[in-house]
């Protein structure tokens, strides 16, 4: 009897009916190791009390928006692209994202919307690649549909820092191994974004292919790709970015409004190094160090 009526009550806050009041509610694409790392660094420094998660994986069919309503939180932590893309429609409550690498292609900022990106300012991986590894013609491969505005980021940090920008668009995973082949004989090092349409399964075999054959560095954005093959990465610990977000969110609830807490990247990225990679590549892992 117990558990029948758990279910019921479940079923009845998962549709959309009444629930109490929560501080937080947390909007949360999937369950998963990174976005359950963020969600314990937030609740570790926004000091909130009673916090309400719904998991978008395990709520097929629900209306999203409508709960959040009904719950009358104080604020929303939408944690990962979809999770951000389904509140858009909320104006009236403040929401802070964590675990999203480009959102302004999701089409939710707003006065209400501020947060903390996965991708950290292109001057830190520029600055490295020119002066620890001595490239100066960097190559990125993009989507100008996901991250078209990282790119013009890069571009304008390039520009300041003396460095050509070599651009190939992948508007298709199957453009990958074709814009590849134009980059040759071209580049000095190539630089990964955070870009689904890029790093498919066979987008990252034809990448690291690419690599060892040209003898051209990969730097990459996260640590996994290492063990692929890439020769460094600006690391960021989910943890520390969910902290990031429980000290924005604990000043817009005690009074700050949000437009006055703008959107932050990574406050500590840490370089991470393949020796191997290094040393196939020719490259003295001791002066890859920051």
């Amino acid at each position: 009897m117990t558990a029948r009526i758990f279910h019921i009550l479940a079923l009845l806050l998962l549709w959309g009916f009444p629930a109490f009041a929560a501080e937080v509610v947390v909007v949360q694409g999937e369950r998963n190791i990174p976005y359950e790392a963020a969600v314990r660094g937030f609740e570790g420094t926004a000091g909130v009390r009673t916090v309400e998660r719904l998991v978008l994986s395990e709520l097929r069919g629900a209306d999203v928006v409508r709960t959040v309503r009904e719950a009358r939180p104080r604020l929303v932590l939408a944690v990962g692209r979809e999770a951000l893309i389904r509140v858009r429609e909320i104006r009236e409550i403040p929401v802070v994202y964590v675990m999203v690498a480009s959102p302004e292609s999701t089409g939710a900022l707003g006065r209400n919307v501020t947060g903390v990106t996965m991708t950290v300012a292109p001057e830190r991986y520029l600055t490295f690649i020119r002066d620890s590894i001595g490239g100066r013609r960097v190559g990125i491969l993009y989507d100008p549909e996901r991250t078209g505005v990282m790119a013009r980021q890069a571009r304008a940090a390039a520009e300041r820092l003396g460095i050509t920008l070599v651009e190939g668009v992948v508007r298709s995973p199957r453009d990958v191994p074709r814009t590849l082949s134009e980059l040759a004989g071209k580049t000095d090092v190539l630089w990964l974004f955070p870009d689904a349409t890029v790093l498919t399964r066979e987008g990252q075999e034809a990448i690291f292919l690419f690599s060892q054959n040209s003898r051209v560095p990969v730097v990459a954005f996260a640590e996994k790709y290492l063990g692929t093959g890439a020769l460094a990465a600006l690391a960021i610990d989910p943890v520390d970015l969910g902290r990031q977000a429980g000290r924005m969110a604990r000043r817009i609830m005690d009074g700050v409004g949000v437009e006055s807490v703008p959107a932050e990247g990574p406050a500590r990225p840490t370089l991470k190094l393949n020796g191997s990679v290094a040393r196939h590549l020719g490259i003295d892992p001791a002066r890859l160090g920051e």
